[in-house]
């Protein structure tokens, strides 16, 4: 779902945006040569309430430095959370709320005399708060900041009898569950092209032992409620005017009981669980279709945004939220290929957003020593 912007606007419209005198854009000054990247900060006043956008602009190179605001120059921005405004003292506190990628920051910000922002950003990353001046720009604030919020889901282990593995037949050490974005990226190896795969295992989390991970029937149960970001840069194809990715729900068995992030050997770490199955769930559909299951499909903008090729692979559009960037569909595969993938209808009063996905144990990877999954090849 798209994020703040909306909503923001809609407040805007009903409270004379420019009237208020500590409205407006306030820009980093005081700029050292040899930092990377500058801060603005739009800010809206609104009575006593106040919010913000906090944009970061990259400005590494000597031709950004020139004109670091410039819109060209902008890499991020983030909406803060509404709350209020001491008249009185000229300042506020406002939190830009976490994400699975990113902490919460927190902002504390007074306007001087001379009408200076002076802020500090805590990164809660960070010992010590960095402090910011920003200056007030002729540039009128600008509430253009379309994020994309996380989608929260719920993973499903006990949707069967016996979720587990034969003891004999393998034995579950440190079960880790990922969204598993799998990606093609076409080269060109001694004048033939060539498909190389491209896998990101983000966000990964770790099954707790007597929670998800059943230790005593070396199996998995119950559910993990989880929330997933808009996938990383590296692994969005272009398509159309806009970007999309496809993850798989698996769980990966750690060969190390280790603290913090997750670093995948293919090689000694197999999938031993997916949300995959063979065969065909219809016995009407085309029998070439060697498997389907469920997977999460994103786009970045709008599906009729796509390249047609790609809408060709997708079935349900006429009946699916065209901007919901995140979609638990269908997806239907030859081999490692995916042929079609089904949308979801449009969620209504009596049928809210699809957020369940069970995961069930497989033995058919246990050996693969590659990454098994079906992608879509897409040019």
């Amino acid at each position: 779902m798209v994020g703040a912007s909306v909503v923001v606007m809609m407040f805007i419209a009903a409270c004379s945006p420019y009237e208020d005198r500590f409205t407006g854009n306030y820009q980093e000054i005081e700029i050292d040569e040899l930092q990377d990247e500058a801060v603005a900060v739009d800010l809206f006043r609104f009575g006593s309430d106040v919010r913000a956008v906090v944009r970061t602009y990259d400005i590494a190179s000597s031709v950004a430095r020139e004109e670091p605001f410039n819109s060209a120059n902008e890499v991020h921005c983030r909406w803060t959370r509404v709350a209020g405004f001491n008249e009185d003292e000229r300042s506020f506190s406002l939190e830009i709320p976490p994400t699975v990628r990113d902490e919460q920051i927190d902002l504390q910000g007074v306007i001087d005399d001379e009408g200076v922002l002076h802020l500090e950003v805590d990164e809660g990353d960070s010992e010590e708060p960095r402090e910011l001046s920003l200056r007030e720009s002729e540039r009128a604030p600008n509430s253009d900041c379309a994020t994309i919020d996380d989608f929260f889901m719920r993973i499903i282990f006990d949707d069967v009898d016996d979720n587990s593995f034969d003891p004999d037949v393998y034995e579950l050490r440190n079960p880790v569950f990922s969204f598993l974005w799998v990606s093609v990226e076409p080269v060109t190896r001694d004048g033939v092209p060539v498909y190389v795969a491209l896998n990101d295992p983000e966000p990964s989390i770790r099954l707790e032992a007597g929670a998800q991970f059943d230790v005593a029937n070396n199996g998995l149960r119950r559910h993990l409620s989880v929330s997933v970001p808009p996938p990383s840069e590296r692994i969005l194809v272009e398509s159309g005017q806009t970007r999309y990715a496809l993850a798989h729900f698996v769980v990966i068995d750690d060969g190390e009981d280790e603290e913090g992030s997750f670093s995948w050997n293919v090689d000694d770490e197999p999938i031993v669980a997916t949300s995959l199955e063979e065969g065909i769930p219809d016995p009407e559909m085309d029998d070439s279709i060697t498997g389907w299951g469920r997977a999460l499909f994103f786009v970045e903008g709008h599906l009729d945004e796509l390249d047609d090729e790609l809408r060709h692979h997708l079935d349900g559009l006429d009946e699916a939220e065209p901007d919901r960037h995140f979609y638990i569909v269908d997806v239907f595969f030859i081999n490692d290929q995916v042929v079609s993938l089904r949308l979801p209808a449009r969620p209504e009063a009596e049928r809210p957003v699809h957020r369940r996905v069970p995961v069930q144990v497989t033995e058919e990877h246990l050996e693969a020593g590659e990454v098994p999954v079906p992608r879509l090849f897409h040019d």
